[in-house]
């Protein structure tokens, strides 16, 4: 399956930016009737919507607003502008199950790799968020290396650098906003190789 289900939100400045930030899933849920809904194509967008709205959020986002704006209580148009400097996507291609307790199953895992492949050689960003070390650990083996980065090749030789940081949401991986908000700014700052060299022939 080298066709990404889910359709990344770009947002209006990412071709200045080229900043992907890249979710670890995404699951279906019970409406106050009983329905359950399963997360559609267009879910990356609409996550967003609704976290822009009035009101508590989920952690995944509080906790990426405050990173992403350097504050503990940034507003809903700081929040805006910051994730309108990248693109969002999530990475497993398929509802993970009823409710937050689901997990992907080790077919989502080892189909859902050539899928993330071909999303980066198609919309090209130049750097990613990857939000969850258990995520980064299961990804696809990356070619490149400066010191704790890692970067994807792609065909033309460009370089995808990524940065992966604790999961947002998931309290055992020890997110801490403050120290995330730093080693974003310093990813997004630091000049990293954009092409693979070759030596004269």
């Amino acid at each position: 399956m080298n066709v990404a289900y889910f359709k990344p939100r770009i947002g209006k400045k990412f071709n200045s930016t080229k900043l992907l930030i890249l979710g670890y899933s995404a699951y279906s849920w019970q409406d106050s009737h009983g329905k359950v809904h399963t997360p559609q194509p267009s879910h990356p967008e609409k996550s967003l919507f609704w976290s822009f709205q009035p009101g508590k959020k989920p952690r995944y986002f509080t906790q990426m607003n405050r990173a992403l704006c350097g504050c503990e209580a940034p507003s809903i148009e700081e929040a805006r502008k910051a994730w309108d400097e990248c693109a969002y996507t999530i990475y497993i291609q398929r509802t993970v199950g009823l409710g937050t307790g689901g997990r992907p199953t080790s077919e989502q895992r080892k189909n859902t790799g050539p899928s993330f492949l071909a999303l980066i050689e198609k919309i090209r960003p130049l750097k990613v968020i990857v939000t969850g070390k258990t995520m980064w650990n299961k990804m696809p083996p990356t070619s490149d290396y400066r010191g704790n980065l890692e970067a994807y090749r792609l065909a033309d030789g460009t370089l995808v650098w990524c940065l992966a940081v604790p999961h947002p949401s998931n309290r055992t991986e020890g997110f801490k906003w403050e120290a995330v908000s730093k080693d974003i700014r310093h990813f997004r700052a630091v000049r990293l190789p954009r092409r693979v060299r070759t030596l004269p022939a």
